[in-house]
Parts: structure tokens; C-alpha cells; sequence
């Protein structure tokens, strides 16, 4: 923890850029300045920002902005030193981890929450602000982080996002806290980033799932992933003769209860009358999964390129 608190000495929070808080705003930081280029409110409280003396200076207290390398990930409350990191960082500061995937504008490093623990940890802090739950703080070494980077030009480039999952997880989960950060959010790029776990879970010969339980958002997103995969999967199964859940599970390497959930929620499964036995049968409607494909717009192509993703 020696390397994560030289930080807090390196970029101490001083000055006077705070102000009382709010009775009903349990925030203790107001916005982000994040790199040259963005400002924005933050969502939630992060008490982890403040340790020791710090955090009883700023009890009761709201840190109007804090400012985030948007390269790093190091914080400070003090603008002056953030310009003076920020000029160094630009042009020294390289993303760790290994090229897991190349397309066109966008990229994904993977990142081992071990080897490079500073820059897992400040990513984490970052994303508590905006992640209500299920994000990690200074534990990151059983971590993977995905970072996804957006290549403005040849010679700049932005975070805007990533996921975290678990080294190694009992439950195959393949995804454990993701956040698309507030600025570049509604474009699509957390479907990409779901969907770049489930193709590493295919490419494993995994079926996953993400860490459960899900917040009502992350539901809602993972709900349209699972039906947009099915709905792109289902052609080709039909082809091969009788579709069942397991074999949808198989194909998509969604675990079968999300695979029946996603069914439901586009109304292609539907119960028959039962057996002289008492067994309950289903009958999937492919008709409906079309249906509701149409009426959501959604591409036939996916959005990852298989073929560009970087095993190691």
C-alpha cells in the first residue's frame, strides 16, 4: 500500500476548493476535471480519495473539483499541480499491458491488476465515483482491467472506458465492474466491451456471465447484449436443426438461465401444454426474435472483429 499513499503526499489535496455539503447530497466530490478536455459531475461518494488527516479535514465538507489525469488516472484538488503532471504525463505516459484487440478507431489493452497495481488502483478509485457498487479500490491484484481506448489521431488517443473481471473466477464470471466513463457514454461502447467478454469466453471455450447480482442499468444492458447476440446466433442454429437453450448457451457463451431471460424478455419462448408426464415443454419462437430485432435496429454484424482480438 506504500507505493499507493505516495500519491497522497505527491498530489496533496490543499487549498481551499472545497465547500459544505449538501444534507441530501452524499457526495464528498462534486466534479471531475478530467485531463484538458472534460468536466463533469460525479455520481457517488468516494471516501477513498481521503485517508488520515485528509479525510477528517474533509469531513462534512465538499470538494468542489478534483482534477484526474486522464492519461494515469493520479488525482490532486489543486489545478496548478494537475497542469504541471498533466505536461510531463502527455508525453512520457504510455497505457500498460499487453494489445489484446485493434479496430479501426478503438483498442483494448489488458492490464494485470499485479503488475502494474498503481495505475489499476487510481483506475479504480476513478471508477467508484460513478459505480455505486462492485468496484475494487486497492486490491486490484486478482484483476484483469480491460481498457478500452478510443485513437483520436495518429498521435492522440483517450481512455473512455473498461471492464475488470476476476483472474480466476469459480463461477466463469467473465466480467466483474465496467464503466464507460460519463463524457463517451451512449455510443455503444459498453455493448462493445460486454460483448469483447463474451468473445473471450468463447475463445476460452467458457460459457460466463457477469458477476451477479446486477444493478437495474446493468441489467438493462445485458439484457439487449443477450438478445442481440441471440438474435444473431439464432440463423445459423436453425440451419443446423433443433435449437435448444443449451445449444444457444453454447454458441454465444451466455449460461443458459440469461440465454432463457433474454427469450422471455423478447417473448420467443413460450410454455406448451404439458406432457401426460407432468414435464413442461418450451417452444421458441423465432419469429419473434426477428420481430424484435427489426424493431430495435439491430445490426446482423457484431460489433467485435474476432478475428482482430490478440489472444496471448
Amino acid at each position: 500500500m506504500t507505493e499507493f499513499l505516495s500519491i497522497k503526499s505527491e498530489f496533496a489535496v490543499s487549498g481551499n476548493n472545497q465547500s459544505v455539503a449538501d444534507d441530501n447530497d452524499d457526495r464528498n466530490i462534486r466534479s471531475v476535471v478530467f485531463g484538458e478536455d472534460y468536466e463533469f459531475d460525479t455520481w457517488y461518494p468516494c471516501e477513498y480519495y481521503f485517508s488520515g488527516d485528509d479525510k477528517k479535514k474533509h469531513a462534512g465538507v465538499m470538494v468542489d473539483r478534483l482534477y484526474v489525469c486522464n492519461k494515469c488516472f493520479k488525482y490532486t484538488t489543486v489545478a496548478g499541480t494537475m497542469g504541471l503532471h498533466l505536461i510531463s504525463c502527455s508525453s512520457s505516459f504510455m497505457t500498460p499491458g499487453r494489445l489484446a484487440y485493434q479496430y479501426n478507431d478503438f483498442s483494448i489493452r489488458e492490464v494485470a491488476g499485479d503488475q502494474h497495481k498503481l495505475f489499476c488502483q487510481c483506475l479504480s478509485l476513478f471508477a467508484n465515483l460513478f459505480v455505486g457498487t462492485k468496484s475494487v479500490h486497492y486490491t486490484v491484484e486478482k484483476f484483469k482491467f480491460y481498457i478500452l481506448i478510443h485513437h483520436l489521431s495518429a498521435k492522440k488517443e483517450q481512455i473512455v472506458g473498461f471492464f475488470s473481471k476476476e483472474k480466476l473466477s469459480w463461477d466463469d464470471n467473465n466480467l466483474a465492474c465496467i464503466l464507460i466513463f460519463p463524457p463517451f457514454q451512449g455510443q455503444g461502447l459498453g455493448q462493445m466491451l460486454i460483448e469483447f467478454s463474451y468473445q473471450i469466453s468463447l475463445l476460452e471455450g467458457k460459457i460466463g456471465s457477469p458477476e451477479k447480482p446486477l444493478s437495474d442499468h446493468g441489467r438493462k444492458s445485458y439484457l439487449l447484449y443477450w438478445k442481440a447476440a441471440i438474435a444473431r446466433a439464432l440463423p445459423v442454429l436453425v440451419t443446423e436443426g433443433r435449437v435448444t437453450i443449451n445449444k444457444l448457451a453454447s454458441k454465444t457463451s451466455i449460461k443458459p438461465e440469461d440465454v432463457v431471460e433474454a427469450l422471455k424478455n423478447m417473448n420467443a419462448l413460450q410454455q406448451t401444454q404439458p406432457t401426460r408426464d407432468g414435464k413442461v415443454t418450451w417452444s421458441l419462437s423465432s419469429v419473434n426474435v426477428d420481430t424484435w430485432m427489426n424493431s430495435q435496429r439491430i445490426k446482423s454484424k457484431s460489433l467485435i472483429d474476432v478475428n482482430c482480438i490478440i489472444m496471448p
